[in-house]
């Protein structure tokens, strides 16, 4: 696999291709703040690397500032490859995205997370990385492997809790080491943290200013990853972002012997389906209740705003902290939002000190593989930032798919 590290001026340069997209060597230049001379002999570099092309096809030719046309230069997606994967409660994905950040080929199958041997699941995982960078031109190319988990890093520094699927004190990172018998770099993410990182890292709003964003995931459980500047942040320990587990009621709609009353056990799907079950009198799927929902349910109705007052309330507390200029909501059960989000919206806003900011609250891209992704945009990150990280990473703020 093609690892060895770039130099520094290497990664700024491709770092202005990513975001600016094609682009003449003169701007390059003043973007990096080098000379054209240097701007010229780097960019040389990289196209003798394979990393970026001259005079892209199908980009528009530009006029340089004494009248001649520029000549442009843009990143080359065969360039390099990063891979993804997300490990489930009920399916396991794997995706690989491209130097210019595009998906290069996906995979992903049902796959019974709940009491896995971990052993099972990462070789499992294995056999649908061997399928995508099957699909790629060159696997040589292959800069690493990121992985998410339902799950964060234990105070030991060294082993994972995953309670959704039953790990416990796993030591998830040696056994991917052991598993790809050191063929590639291999990072470890949290599942939320990664869905935070697709959600943001292409980010093309206005000026393209890095920005503060929370994003939610609600799956069976409830994890929170947190875009500060632009940046994902974890927390000293890499435990930031454990919304799920925020005190907000006395006991929630599943009951928790342990730590009754947290976010989770009043907007999770398990909290969700219980309360629905409970106002019905039978059991239903939470395809069902989405159905029901778009088809103007009475009952389902009243459970969506019982589930939007509690969600509201998490909300609020973590805006009053974290202030953040946006909020995606996403997950499977994220669904339910646009249907209560007029009075989620209104709570939160009259719960807030006045004049206090409120920030946008949207929905996520709908797209199963949102983790898998994120993980890939956090290698492709590492490249980028000229980060030679070649050891496991843990994660934090864990959503438990």
């Amino acid at each position: 696999m093609a690892n060895s590290p770039i130099r520094a001026n290497e990664a700024r340069a491709l770092t202005v291709l990513f975001r600016q997209g094609p682009t003449t060597r003169a701007e390059l230049a003043r973007a990096l703040g080098l000379t054209r001379s240097t701007t010229g002999n780097l960019v040389q570099s990289l196209v003798e690397s394979g990393f970026i092309r001259e005079n892209p096809e199908g980009a528009e030719e530009v006029e340089a500032r004494v009248g001649r046309p520029g000549i442009l230069v843009a990143i080359d997606g065969d360039g390099a490859f990063f891979l993804g994967a997300d490990i489930g409660v009920d399916r396991i994905e794997a995706l690989a995205v491209d130097l210019a950040g595009a998906v290069r080929g996906r995979v992903g199958r049902a796959f019974d997370g709940r009491g896995s041997d971990p052993a099972t699941t990462i070789a499992a995982m294995m056999e649908l990385v061997a399928d995508v960078i099957a699909m790629l031109p060159s696997a040589d190319r292959v800069r690493g492997l990121s992985v998410a988990i339902p799950g964060f890093l234990a105070a030991d520094g060294a082993t994972h809790h995953a309670i959704i699927i039953g790990w416990h004190g796993i030591p998830v990172g040696r056994l991917l080491e052991t598993a790809f018998e050191g063929r590639m770099p291999i990072l470890l993410e949290n599942d939320a943290n990664a869905f935070a990182v697709a959600e943001t890292y292409r980010w093309t709003g206005e000026n393209h200013d890095p920005e503060d964003v929370l994003v939610v995931l609600i799956e069976n459980g409830l994890g929170g990853g947190i875009i500060s500047g632009g940046r994902l942040h974890r927390g000293l320990l890499r435990g930031a972002g454990e919304i799920g587990h925020m005190p907000v009621g006395e006991e929630g709609y599943v009951f928790d012997p342990v730590h009754p009353g947290r976010l989770e056990s009043y907007v999770g799907k398990q909290a969700l389906l219980a309360r629905d079950a409970y106002r019905r009198g039978e059991q239903r799927s939470l395809e069902s209740f989405l159905a029901a929902m778009a088809d103007g349910e009475a009952c389902a109705r009243l459970t969506a705003e019982e589930w939007g007052r509690w969600l509201a309330r998490g909300l609020t507390a973590i805006v009053c902290v974290l202030e953040p200029q946006r909020i995606i909501i996403g997950g499977s059960v994220g669904a339910i939002y646009p249907f209560v989000a007029q009075s989620v919206e209104a709570a939160v806003r009259s719960a807030l000190v006045e004049g206090y900011p409120m920030p946008q609250i949207q929905t996520a891209a709908a797209d199963v593989n949102r983790p898998a992704l994120g993980a890939a945009y956090l290698m492709h990150q590492a490249m980028l930032s000229n980060d030679t990280m070649t050891t496991p990473s843990g994660p934090a703020g864990t959503a438990e798919e």
